[in-house]
């Protein structure tokens, strides 16, 4: 029960005796006043009983929460290396009907309990650095209770392999010289969590620390599981390298350092080139190889330091099309084999440089292959077939020539193009005289020409018939000139020296009438001349030899 007026005036007079005099027409003259002073001890009065008369009317809702043991507090903070497990409890006088759980303001887990108590081992998924955790339990009030939980996982640690070892805790050195541009970067990966990617920057930095030509290139690796292996190209002189590892957590250990390179290995040469040609040009090919990069490589003709510069490059920067070089060229031979005389240099970035020397003779001479050389007597014609080769030939003829008058019996042309060719495959029929033919073979290549001559063979029923031994029983069909001369077998074969007549004895008498009407006697003989038959021998007439 709140006090009467009466009442609350007289408290005010005992507590102000000397502020508050009261007439008998006070209370008339001052009600305004009274009131105002009644509202104030009526407010007093409820400001000091107010909280004594909640604590017995209502029971707020008790939120506990701990992590590995350690409770959380509202606006406090707690530091886990993994993902940690809440044991959550609520305690109420009246039943909770929801309970939530918030990270980052986004709700990750709800009950409904319908409950005075509630308790669950919730567990959560944080990200890395800090997470903002908040309990929310309802029941005839809302009650919460907010703290910060700080994901702190160690980042990932090394242990490099290449192209210098270090030990799990122990980082690479500041500097590491290398003799070769090609590199790999290796090493194992010791981390509580699972790397999730590997970032790798180099940067080559010139000599003359000219900003403008620094070169950069980026290789990046995704889930390298426990070990890593990239292979780096680098430039000549300095090459800074930043490793960045990432887990799944979201922390990154970075390594710096630089590489410097300091190649003194010459450029590799693998030349293919032939040690002769019969073409007035030849064809030189081969690969040329550096660890670093290639500036140059010339072609050089020693007799005379003509050059041809297959490739030239003006900067050291890496690059990966400047490690190997294919040659394929052409180069001109001259008559004299001193003037083929050729030299392959190749120069490094570093400036060392491979050389090789080496020669090709020019023979340009071509060859021929016979096949068929024979004459045909009942024909009159001499065959001739083959081929020519290792030479570039512009034309080829073939002509039957008399040998005793020289006159030209007959000619083909077996090849004549615009276009030179290496190979020319013939096989001709020329008129001819048998037995006394020649063919002659012109061959123009390179501009030059080669005469080749040739004597057909003679079949050999005709040689066997010239080798028989002079048979006066035998009928004989010989050439000479083209006529035919037959000799019968009746008649008698004489000779100088054994002739058939009528004689007496004593000195020798003129032959008589009888024996001057007699036929001449003509004693024959015959050689070979010249591949064919000439008639040889006396003839008896009027009792004279001629």
């Amino acid at each position: 029960m709140y006090p009467s007026y009466t009442e609350a005036s007289d408290a005010i007079h005992d507590r102000y005796p000397n502020n508050f005099h009261m007439t008998p027409h006070a209370g008339r003259l001052n009600r305004p006043l009274s009131v105002l002073l009644l509202c104030f001890v009526c407010l007093l009065a409820l400001m000091t009983g107010g909280i004594g008369v909640g604590t017995a009317t209502a029971q707020e809702t008790a939120i506990n929460a701990t992590i590995d043991g350690d409770p959380l507090v509202q606006d406090g903070e707690i530091t886990v290396l993994e993902d940690p497990t809440v044991n959550l409890s609520v305690t109420s006088e009246t039943p909770v009907d929801l309970v939530e759980i918030r990270i980052d303001g986004e709700i990750c887990h709800t009950y409904r309990p319908n409950s005075t108590t509630f308790s669950q081992a919730v567990p959560l998924e944080l990200d890395p650095n800090e997470n903002t955790l908040e309990v929310i339990a309802r029941g005839d009030s809302v009650t919460s209770l907010k703290t910060t939980v700080r994901k702190n996982t160690a980042a990932p640690r090394i242990q490099y392999s290449s192209p210098f070892s270090t030990s799990v805790k122990g980082g690479p050195s500041n500097e590491t010289n290398v003799s070769t541009g090609q590199v790999t970067l290796a090493g194992s990966l010791h981390t509580v969590s699972t790397v999730e990617r590997i970032r790798i920057e180099r940067t080559h930095i010139p000599e003359e620390n000219n900003s403008t030509r620094v070169n950069r290139n980026i290789y990046q690796i995704r889930n390298p599981g426990n070990s890593f292996s990239q292979d780096l190209l680098l430039g000549i002189g300095t090459n800074e390298i930043v490793a960045e590892y990432t887990d799944t957590n979201g922390r990154t250990n970075t390594d710096t350092f630089r590489l410097i390179v300091d190649d003194a290995t010459d450029p590799t040469l693998n030349l293919d080139s032939p040690n002769s040609s019969y073409t007035n040009s030849v064809r030189i090919r081969g690969t040329v190889r550096d660890e670093t990069k290639l500036n140059r490589v010339a072609l050089n003709r020693t007799s005379n330091n003509a050059s041809q510069v297959l490739l030239l490059s003006s900067d050291d920067k890496p690059d990966p099309n400047r490690l190997t070089y294919e040659i394929d060229t052409t180069v001109d031979l001259y008559d004299e084999n001193d003037d083929n005389e050729f030299q392959l240099v190749a120069e490094d970035a570093a400036g060392n440089v491979r050389t090789q020397t080496f020669s090709v003779e020019y023979d340009p001479e071509p060859k021929v292959i016979i096949t068929e050389n024979t004459t045909n007597e009942t024909a009159n014609t001499v065959r001739l077939a083959g081929s020519i080769s290792e030479a570039e030939i512009d034309r080829v003829t073939v002509e039957a020539i008399n040998r005793r008058s020289g006159e030209r019996l007959d000619l083909a042309r077996v090849y004549e193009a615009g276009t030179p060719t290496t190979a020319v495959e013939f096989d001709q029929t020329l008129r001819a005289v048998p037995g006394e033919t020649v063919v002659r073979l012109l061959i123009e290549y390179g501009h030059r020409q080669e005469v080749r001559t040739i004597t057909p063979s003679v079949p050999a029923q005709q040689a066997a018939n010239e080798s028989e031994p002079d048979d006066p029983s035998s009928s004989l069909d010989t050439e000479s000139d083209g006529e035919s001369l037959s000799v019968d077998s009746d008649e008698t074969s004489m000779d100088e020296n054994n002739v058939s007549s009528d004689t007496t004895s004593g000195d020798e008498r003129p032959p008589t009438e009888e024996a001057s009407s007699a036929p001449a006697l003509v004693p024959i003989r015959t050689r070979e001349a010249f591949g064919g038959t000439v008639i040889v021998g006396a003839v008896y007439v009027l009792g004279h030899w001629i």
